[in-house]
Formats: structure tokens, sequence, C-alpha cells
């Protein structure tokens, strides 16, 4: 064998060789590449509208025994009736929905049933125990303020105590109508020289005309301006016919301010009843209505 072909066979040796020892050696795996994952995308939060709070509860007042209260659809009188409520009706909650509408604050109200529907709310008044409303130190305190002002002929302090909704309804007699007197009118209802018709006086059946420094003023006085009685809930009873909180009026607590008759004449008494409506948890003057003896 020449050296030409030995150098030839060993070149192939090697070959096979270094081509044995790549066929044994371990295959290193290629690092794989992370795919890149997607940000999770947040739940788009949902809300729940939490339930009105409802205000309550109240009951109605103003109303005839013989009318009743309209609920209607929406807020003002031509929207469409729903539904009626009697004189008495109580359990009435206010969403906190309210409108005004040509002067009037109307209301959405939850009924007893569980409808809804809008009132007037000068026919509403919130509900309050007779309890409560004897120990409330707020409602002592308008009394004062209510007799510093008449005695003080202070027009624009009475203003401040009526209420801003039902006004003032100034009964001369037990059997007389209301004057309604609103909260810009006791402005100035001291010094105003306005004649008033105020009713029919029960004993004489003249009709009481004049101002209301004139007509009205005086007998407020004969009480205010002497020493006499608060008495919360009860209507003290005199001698010839039993006094009665009328019935529209039953949703307002009331105190009656009595001058017991004087010795020797026990019949010249004279009661004003003060009925008290709630507005925001603070106490206004709803009604002044007269008492006395009748022959």
């Amino acid at each position: 064998m020449n050296m030409r072909t030995k150098i030839g066979k060993i070149g192939i040796g090697m070959i096979g060789w270094l081509a044995a020892c790549q066929m044994g050696r371990p295959s290193i795996p290629s690092t794989p590449t992370a795919s890149p994952v997607p940000p999770q995308q947040a739940p788009t939060p949902t809300f729940t509208p939490a339930p009105p709070t409802l205000q309550g509860p109240f009951t109605v007042v103003l109303v005839p025994p013989t009318d009743q209260l309209n609920v209607r659809a929406g807020p003002g009188p031509d929207q469409p009736i729903l539904t009626t409520l009697p004189p008495n009706a109580s359990g009435l909650f206010l969403t906190g929905k309210e409108e005004t509408v040509a002067g009037a604050r109307w209301v959405e109200v939850r009924l007893p049933d569980g409808r809804i529907g809008w009132v007037n709310a000068m026919f509403l008044t919130p509900e309050v125990s007779l309890q409560a409303f004897c120990a409330d130190p707020q409602v002592s305190a308008l009394l004062d303020r209510l007799e510093a002002a008449i005695r003080g002929r202070d027009g624009p302090a009475l203003a401040a105590l009526i209420s801003p909704i039902h006004g003032l309804r100034i009964h001369v007699s037990r059997i007389s109508d209301p004057v309604l007197i609103r909260p810009e009118q006791a402005a100035t209802l001291f010094t105003d020289e306005t004649p008033i018709r105020w009713g029919v006086h029960p004993a004489s059946a003249t009709e009481i005309v004049g101002p209301f420094r004139q007509a009205v003023l005086p007998d407020l006085l004969d009480v205010i301006g002497r020493p006499h009685e608060r008495h919360c809930g009860l209507l003290v009873p005199p001698v010839t016919y039993q006094p009665a909180w009328p019935e529209f009026y039953q949703g307002f607590r009331f105190y009656s301010l009595h001058r017991p008759g004087t010795p020797g004449n026990e019949l010249d008494w004279r009661t004003w009843v003060v009925g008290i409506a709630y507005m925001n948890g603070h106490p206004y003057v709803a009604v002044l209505m007269q008492f006395f003896w009748e022959p």
C-alpha cells in the first residue's frame, strides 16, 4: 500500500470517527422564546344604585272630612290622578324628589301599599307622637317666641315662626272659617290697615271685619298679655260646650294657651290653641284658633 492510499484511508477513518462522536453528543435544545401574554383587562365595575332614603312617616292634613287628597302621576295639578287618600291617611313616606309648580311644592311619596305618586306638600305633615311633641324643647321655645312677637307687635319676628309650607290659619272662633296668612304677609300684619273678613261671631252672629290689629290682636293679648296656662295636647273644657280640635287639623299637634276666668266671673275665660307643623325637624306655627264662653 503506498503512502497516498494509506493517508486516504486514515482521512476517511478520521471523518467517520468525528461523525460518530458528533452523533453521540447530546443535543442542546434551543431556549424557547416566551410569547408575550396580553395583560388582563380589569372588569368594568357595575354600580347598583342605592335605594332612596325615605323620609317619614307623614300624615294628611287640611283636607275636609268630606274630601279626598289626590295622588298624581307627576308634580302639578294637571297630572293624571293615580289614586286618592282619605283625610286621615297616614304612613306616607317621601322619596326625596320634589318640584315647585306654580309656586306650590310637590313631593313624591310612597303610599302604604307601595305605590309611588306625587302630592302637594301643603297637605302633609310629619307624624309626631304626643309624648315626643310635649317633650320637645323646640316647641316650648317656639311658643315663647310667638308670645314675645305678639306682645311686641313684631311682624318680622312673627313671620319667621310661620310654617313656610302651610302658612298660618287664624280662626277668630271655633265656627269661623280660617283666614290664611302667609309669612310675607305676617311681616306687616300689625301695621296693615286692610280690612279682613274674619267670620261670624258665635254669640252675636255679627260679621267680624277689620284689620288684624283691631279684630284679632286684642283677643290674643287678652290671653298672652295676662297670666295664662299652657296645656300640651289638651283643650281645657269650658262650661257650655266641649271644644274640639277640627278633624282636618288632626295631624297637627297643639298647645292650648288658656286664661282662666277671673274670680267671681269665671265665664270670661279665653283660650287660643296653637297648631304646630314640623318641617325638616323644626316646629312652626300653622294654626291659631280661639275658644271662649258662648251664652
